[in-house]
């Protein structure tokens, strides 16, 4: 019987994990992919805009070449950072179910290595980020292997016809990336002007499209996508035009249907699932939800800097209740 259970090893799980380990509490980290697989999907070489004492963990500093860590430093960071604390991450496990009720649940898995496994703990820690349910668009063509909703480098794509879909920071991040790289780029924005840009970025693009190395579709909409090309509805009408590859850069959001089957409520509107802000603590007794997932839909309101501090807030409220100050 474990005190808890953490799933996700992300920052905000490896942050947990810490805590209970701080305070002796006997627990487990079950991560289905790698350790901070979302940081792992960022674009090879991207430069953290938070300084390293703002995602860094516990008492062990973050040391780095630059002002900001790059997603290298950080991926060896944190995997530093399990192996000094001695942590006890399993990876490549998924967990399958959790049933039970507080202080008695039972977690069912599958993990690569040792197939079939059966946890029971007093307490859930759900910290399964928001980054690995991308958001679909829902069009003919998206299943195709050319079409990809996260962005890794631009290094593949030289010569070839890219469309990206979206307007927001990393849609167009990704679109800047692929030009450097030697792709024709174009962008699709549902929208009339980009929004929500990082304000370093947005001069960069504006000047790449008023000298015309990427074409900006707005008020756009994809339609299809077909083997050579992809269909745009614009002004009410169709435009096709010639497409190698395509980022669909829409956004990200928890997986609804594994929190709804722990008992979890989501907000339908944003996909927030219910929980105390003050405790984290869930509408399931005993089952606490942490980190960028308890912003729902993917926000600029919960990244490192402030879910890092969202599991020492729950190993605190679990003392609390066996009566441990």
């Amino acid at each position: 019987m474990y005190d808890a259970v953490i799933i996700g090893a992300g920052p905000a799980g490896l942050a947990a994990a810490y805590a209970a380990k701080q305070a002796g509490l006997d627990y487990v980290v079950v991560e289905r992919q790698c350790i901070v697989h979302t940081i792992y999907q960022f674009p090879t070489g991207l430069i953290f805009y938070s300084t390293p004492e703002l995602i860094s963990l516990g008492d062990v500093p973050m040391i780095v070449q630059g002002l900001k860590p790059t997603r290298e430093e950080a991926l060896n960071y944190y995997l530093k950072f399990v192996e000094s604390q001695g942590l006890k991450v399993n990876t490549y496990e998924e967990v399958t179910s959790i049933s039970g009720e507080d202080g008695d649940f039972e977690i069912r898995s599958v993990s690569q290595r040792e197939g079939a496994q059966c946890y029971r703990t007093r307490k859930v820690i759900l910290a399964t980020g928001a980054f690995d349910s991308a958001n679909r668009i829902g069009v003919p063509g998206e299943e195709l292997p050319k079409v990809f909703h996260y962005f890794k480098e631009g290094h593949p794509y030289f010569d070839r016809d890219v469309l990206v879909v979206g307007g927001k920071s990393s849609a167009v991040e990704t679109a800047l990336t692929l030009y450097r790289a030697g792709a024709r780029v174009t962008m699709s924005y549902r929208r009339g002007a980009f929004r929500g840009i990082k304000y370093w970025v947005l001069p960069d693009l504006e000047n790449r499209i008023a000298e015309g190395s990427i074409t900006a579709i707005m008020d756009s909409r994809l339609k299809e996508i077909r083997q050579t090309e992809v269909v745009l509805e614009v002004a009410g009408e169709e435009r096709v035009i010639p497409n190698d590859f395509v980022f669909c850069m829409t956004g990200h959001g928890p997986d609804v249907p594994f929190l709804s089957g722990t008992g979890v409520e989501v907000q339908p509107e944003d996909n927030v699932p219910v929980h105390d802000p003050d405790t984290f603590e869930s509408n399931v007794p005993g089952i606490y939800i942490i980190g960028v997932i308890t912003a729902g839909n993917v926000s600029s309101d919960i990244f490192i800097e402030n879910s890092r501090l969202h599991g020492p807030k729950v190993v605190e409220h679990i003392l609390a209740q066996n009566g441990v100050s």
